[in-house]
């Protein structure tokens, strides 16, 4: 039996059980693992977590990579590279979860395949920083590595804007400033999985609120695609190399892909819709280590 490595910060979380029990139906063994108890021991070469040999196993599941400092996350990030070196299949791949983590970086390349996304500025010069804010009339500044909505601020192009700019640099070092695109209170999670429309949902910000996210209070509800946003959603996972994703969509006076998750929840589209992406990503899985 095929024995897949589930990496997951909280076990009971929801994505996580939806997975094993999607990895039992297609007849394979799921086991579970926190990336923040993994260790590399160089000499033998073994790498294990929770006392799992990680290198016995037939492929892993990212679902999440866990809170960390720069050194754990560049060790986590290493440490899949490295079972992936070993012919152990990691989905997300680590280069595409790496890109997707990396809002700078995914902006970059949804620019770079032609992929209608917000006027965006990263900036570590306050100058410049304080004429993009103008030219922008407001923005939206996220943390570059960021997750679940935290840390994401809509700064008006006024004194208390200007203001919070200059401590946002002075704490972090650098900005990354993303053009406010005015929208209807809600964005849309398009969920790809293996270049296909897996299905979407509307969230939608919480009443007084501006931020879509589900884990800062958004709710979801389900969403029939467009042609021009199921493309944007197949696009956007494409540039980014992911085997599965949640793009983000907002739609403004157009519709425009604002990021990438390369680690989605499932939780909020079987709610809304029924849809459970983890079969779908399970399958994938299946089929590939099979061949």
């Amino acid at each position: 039996m095929k024995k897949i490595g589930i990496a997951v910060t909280d076990p009971s979380d929801w994505t996580a059980a939806a997975l094993r029990n999607a990895i039992k139906h297609f007849g394979m063994e799921p086991v579970s693992f926190r990336l923040s108890r993994a260790t590399s021991n160089i000499a033998s070469g073994k790498m294990h977590a929770d006392n799992i040999d990680l290198t016995s196993l037939d492929a892993v599941i990212v679902r999440d990579m866990g809170p960390a400092t720069r050194g754990d996350a560049a060790f986590r990030f290493d440490l899949l590279c490295h079972l992936e070196e070993l012919g152990i299949r990691v989905i997300n791949p680590p280069e595409s979860i790496a890109k997707a983590a990396n809002k700078h970086a995914s902006s970059f390349l949804f620019q770079k395949n032609g992929i209608l996304t917000p006027r965006t500025v990263a900036t570590s010069d306050p100058d410049e920083a304080l004429s993009v804010l103008s030219s922008f009339g407001g923005a939206v500044v996220k943390p570059v590595f960021g997750y679940k909505g935290i840390g994401v601020e809509r700064l008006k192009n006024d004194g208390s804007g200007a203001r919070r700019l200059k401590e946002l640099l002075d704490k972090d070092g650098m900005v990354y400033l993303q053009e406010f695109i005015p929208n209807p209170g809600r964005d849309i999670r398009v969920f790809v999985v293996d270049n296909k429309i897996a299905g979407s949902i509307y969230r939608i910000a919480p009443a007084g609120g501006w931020i879509n996210n589900l884990s800062q209070g958004g709710f979801s509800k389900p969403c029939l695609l467009t042609e021009e946003q199921k493309s944007l959603g197949l696009k956007a996972s494409e540039a980014i190399g992911t085997v599965y994703a949640g793009v983000d969509i907002i739609e403004g006076d157009r519709d425009y892909v604002i990021e990438i998750n390369g680690t989605p929840s499932g939780k909020g589209i079987f709610e809304a819709c029924g849809v459970d992406v983890t079969r779908d990503i399970a399958e994938y899985l299946c089929r590939s280590i099979n061949r």
